[in-house]
């Protein structure tokens, strides 16, 4: 869903992989567009943008969250274990939080499924 978000703004060009998948690339526009989101959620700058405390505060927050990012230490993966009758139960458990999870508008499970 977000590959073709991202293809109908021309953000990305992809093509078809067989049996199945998709193999993705940055256009010029995305390139621009990642490198515009890597300077946004640089640290310095949200310490810059929101202030120290502000900043420190949140920091810890999320890191209280986060834990060290092992399913031993890290509250979020209590939140990670799927229904028995889901497809999920079916595979491996993951090693490490996603770096980069993926909410849909629909919600659902931590990826929308």
């Amino acid at each position: 869903m977000a590959v073709g978000f991202l293809e109908r703004r021309e953000f990305l060009v992809g093509e078809p992989l067989e049996p199945r998948g998709h193999l993705v690339r940055l256009t010029e526009s995305g390139l621009e567009a990642r490198n515009e989101y890597l300077r946004r959620t640089a640290e310095k700058e949200w310490e810059v943008r929101f202030g120290s405390k502000l900043y420190r505060d949140l920091r810890a927050a999320l890191e209280a969250l986060v834990g060290d990012g092992t399913p031993e230490n890290s509250p979020l993966f209590k939140c990670l274990v799927p229904y028995p009758d889901n497809w999920r139960a079916k595979i491996p458990r993951p090693i490490t939080l996603p770096h980069y999870p993926l909410v849909l508008h629909r919600g659902g499970y931590p990826d929308g499924s």
